[in-house]
């Protein structure tokens, strides 16, 4: 019953989907409703899905949703493109943070919400920081240089791996977040230098940035506790059979102690003597001799 409800479910879609298609091929909704009525429509699709997914996810909230947060991921995406489309159909300027940096929020907001809800996502807590700094890096695209934008990506990601690292500190997994945290803040400095305009002094102790950095890892190797070698496990040495607790039959005495080790003895072969005829001159002896009374 559930496998013929998906299927259902799948085909009134593409008709839904070939119907939709086709009229707006035709131009019929353009014809009714005017130009740029496609997008409206599109807008509206484009949302509904999404808050079907976010609905759906918020159903199985007390069926365990952990195993179905990847649903936001789909539901916040689609929820940001058709926002998109609806207000660019009804004309809504919303500054410098629309179109792309809408979407890019929506699709970073969906990760974010895996990493809230179980904390064994945190490999989402990447794609979500990096995501959240573009769209934000986004809306200052035409107040900032090339270089300066570009130092600011830079020490972004850096904030996002060092985040990583410092949030899940002591954990062997997720180490090797301070490598590209280091990498990434000593690039964006020397981008962010570059783009400022760098003075004499600058140029003369920019080197130190390196000595940080190296200092920075050099720590991060000594704290690294050593691997803890396998405990050997001790071999229990055989234990011989107790025949001391063996009880003896009614009857019987107990003169000797039960060997350690069951032997089993030692049959040795038994060779009888030839037998030889008795002669005439041999004679029965009797050894019992009647005394005269």
């Amino acid at each position: 019953m559930k496998w013929l409800s998906k299927k259902l479910g799948w085909a009134i879609f593409l008709l839904l989907a070939g119907v939709f298609l086709l009229l707006k091929n035709l131009k019929v909704f353009d014809r009714r409703w005017g130009d740029g009525i496609g997008d409206g429509i599109w807008g509206g699709l484009f949302a509904a899905a999404g808050l079907g997914f976010l609905i759906w996810l918020l159903f199985n909230f007390q069926s365990g949703w952990q195993s179905h947060a990847w649903g936001a991921i789909p539901g916040f995406t689609l929820l940001s493109v058709g926002a998109m489309l609806l207000l660019e159909w009804r004309g809504i300027d919303i500054g410098q943070w629309d179109d792309a940096a809408l979407v890019l929020f929506g699709i970073a907001l969906g990760f974010w919400t895996m990493l809230l809800v179980q904390k064994q996502n945190w490999w989402a807590a990447i794609p979500a920081g990096v995501l959240t700094v573009v769209g934000v890096l986004l809306g200052f695209q035409e107040r900032l240089s090339e270089l300066g934008w570009l130092a600011l990506f830079f020490l972004g990601l850096a904030v996002v791996f060092g985040l990583l690292y410092l949030v899940r500190a002591g954990q062997p997994d997720s180490r090797w977040a301070a490598i590209p945290a280091a990498a990434l803040a000593l690039l964006g400095v020397v981008t962010l230098v570059s783009a400022i305009g760098p003075t004499s002094e600058v140029l003369k102790w920019w080197p130190v940035l390196l000595l940080v950095g190296g200092l920075g890892l050099l720590l991060g190797a000594l704290g690294r506790p050593s691997a803890v070698k396998p405990a050997v496990k001790a071999k229990t040495p055989a234990v011989k059979p107790d025949y001391s607790a063996v009880t003896p039959a009614p009857g019987t005495s107990v003169t000797a102690d039960w060997p350690d080790e069951a032997v089993s003895p030692a049959v040795s072969p038994t060779v009888s003597p030839a037998v030889t005829p008795a002669t005439a001159e041999e004679t029965p002896v009797d050894l019992y001799v009647k005394k005269p009374i």
